[in-house]
């Protein structure tokens, strides 16, 4: 039982570094989703693209590239 105790703990410490970082950490990209504040605005990617904030067909505020 107490191996397996030790086990659990350790895994659990290991576990926020094998998790996946979000996405929107990585600043815009094209297709992503944008605030609803940042409706009109532009901005550049990392590759240098210009990107616009748009509403799509449904309402939902995503960067369009411009």
């Amino acid at each position: 039982m107490r191996i397996f105790a030790a086990a659990l703990a350790l895994s659990l410490l290991a576990a926020p570094a094998f998790a996946r970082t979000r996405s929107s950490n990585k600043g815009p990209r094209a297709g992503g989703y944008c605030a609803k504040s940042a409706v009109g605005t532009t901005t550049t990617d990392s590759k240098g693209n210009t990107l616009e904030c748009k509403a799509d067909k449904r309402g939902r505020a995503r960067w369009t590239k411009k």
